[in-house]
């Protein structure tokens, strides 16, 4: 019996500081993000990160021993947590329209998250500071979640016939369009920044069922003059 409660009492330790460390992780990577969002990539320092945390430098070092181990840490979290996948969207029986909305709507949430966002300065710095480390990442996490976007994109949209090509500069200009808005939404004033993504959300959703339309359109007319 003895031995039986000192197994548990060593298995709850265990877990109690399994948990401990991923909490302290999980300080460190969320006081990096709020440190890049406020000082941005470049002067994103350890000793920021560990004050903002709450935690000394030793204890970041234990989670990430350099700079760059703990960018990706970051990196690795944000990627993992981004999910344009969209099962949970329910696209069946509902006009274009509703569909486009539906489609942005989903897009700008998972863009304006600050991890996101922060993912994006991340790789932004990378691209001057390890060009090489950037390289993997695009070809790594940053492919899956493009491809993400594209079966999306496909799935969404399987009554407009969209190309490869087509599909790629359609996922480019949104992404495009959503930094441009996240951008300045920063900038201007607290009082007008809603009216801005607004207004901005809604011209991309008339842009995108503008072209989804001109493409039924001409799909249709193709058709028609194959089969008079």
């Amino acid at each position: 019996m003895a031995g039986s409660n000192e197994k548990r009492q060593m298995e709850t330790g265990r877990r109690t500081q399994a948990e401990r460390h991923a909490e302290t992780r999980r300080k460190i990577i969320e006081a990096t993000i709020d440190c890049i969002d406020t000082f941005g990539f470049p002067k994103t320092t350890m000793q920021k990160v560990a004050r903002k945390a709450g935690v000394t430098v030793g204890a970041v070092q234990h989670h990430f021993p350099s700079k760059s181990e703990m960018l990706a840490g970051v990196l690795q979290d944000g990627f993992s947590k981004a999910s344009f996948e969209g099962e949970h969207l329910q696209f069946s029986d509902k006009r274009l329209q509703e569909r486009v909305s539906l489609f942005v709507d989903h897009c700008w949430f998972l863009y304006r998250e600050p991890t996101f966002q922060a993912n994006l300065h991340i790789l932004l710095g990378m691209r001057v500071e390890s060009p090489q480390a950037l390289d993997e990442w695009i070809l790594g996490p940053l492919a899956e979640i493009t491809m993400q976007v594209r079966n999306l994109l496909l799935h969404v949209f399987e009554d407009v016939e969209l190309s490869e090509e087509a599909c790629m500069q359609l996922m480019y200009f949104v992404f495009s369009a959503l930094s441009g808005t996240a951008t300045f939404a920063r900038i201007i004033d607290a009082e007008h920044r809603a009216a801005l993504i607004e207004g901005n959300l809604g011209a991309l959703k008339e842009l995108l069922l503008s072209r989804f339309l001109r493409l039924q359109n001409l799909s249709g007319a193709s058709e028609n003059s194959v089969h008079p």
